[in-house]
């Protein structure tokens, strides 16, 4: 079954790791900062977490070894050479480097998503050496979709699909679903890639046990599992579903462990 996450809920643990302007909350799996070991880097194991940067901060360029989306929800500034606003999609894979992020007048906030575990950035050029003796090719891709207004959402006469990542040969995709009040729409099959998070930007999606989760609420989906079924609440639904490429066999089937609040549907 999938994990869910409360946004309202997650948020109540948001903090500050390095005591500076900038703050994190987990939202579903481990947050590395503050558990010991190390999780078996080949298992499933969904991260899902928001950052919240503070205005004219930089988080300098960097790699990570697992593949990884970032979703930008508030404020403004910009990745690498590219504006970032509300709605921006990026993805990376394993030793690709990427950035700085850079934030605006106000700062700006970004979901990061990852199907594996992390141990945190490497920073460049520092680690430049250990990059090139990878010698894996870096991927990188970019999306954006504003998210629509409620009102918009209201004004619906059914669902509205967008492919946002056309699906690549190993699985990597992502889509915009739009659904008026009280809609509902079955999503992809998620054996298609290495599982899919599910995240509300805008209204509200409902779920039996947490009610209606508001924007930044989230969904992981296992490639093992079944297609998710997203319910719209009230006020219409907006959400991304960002499917990560298909992993090695060993680690793509297994059922990730609910923690950091998450519950499972």
């Amino acid at each position: 079954m999938a994990l869910v996450a409360h946004a309202e809920k997650a948020l109540l643990n948001r903090y500050s790791p390095h005591s500076n302007a900038n703050s994190r909350t987990q939202f579903i799996g481990e947050d590395r900062h503050r558990v010991a070991g190390q999780p078996d880097p080949a298992a499933l194991f969904p991260i899902a977490y928001l950052v919240e940067q503070g205005p004219h901060t930089t988080l300098r360029p960097h790699f990570h070894v697992a593949d990884q989306f970032q979703v930008f929800v508030t404020g403004e500034g910009r990745i690498g050479a590219r504006h970032a606003t509300p709605g921006l999609g990026h993805f990376v894979g394993p030793y690709s480097g990427y950035g700085p992020i850079v934030g605006g007048d106000a700062g700006l906030a970004y979901m990061t998503l990852r199907n594996a575990y992390d141990g945190g950035a490497q920073w460049l050029p520092e680690h430049s050496a250990s990059l090139r003796a990878q010698g894996v090719a870096r991927r990188e891709a970019t999306f954006m979709e504003s998210p629509p207004t409620l009102a918009e959402l209201a004004a619906l006469d059914g669902v509205a699909l967008a492919a946002l990542m056309e699906p690549t040969t190993d699985g990597m995709a992502a889509w915009s679903y739009k659904l008026p009040p009280n809609a509902s729409v079955v999503g992809p099959a998620p054996g298609s890639g290495g599982g899919q998070f599910w995240l509300v930007m805008e209204g509200h999606m409902v779920h039996a046990q947490e009610g209606a989760m508001p924007k930044l609420s989230l969904a992981f989906v296992s490639p093992d599992e079944t297609a998710f079924t997203a319910q719209a609440g009230a006020s219409g639904l907006h959400v991304f579903v960002l499917q990560f490429p298909v992993r090695a066999a060993s680690a793509a089937a297994g059922t990730p462990v609910a923690s950091s609040g998450a519950t499972r549907s």
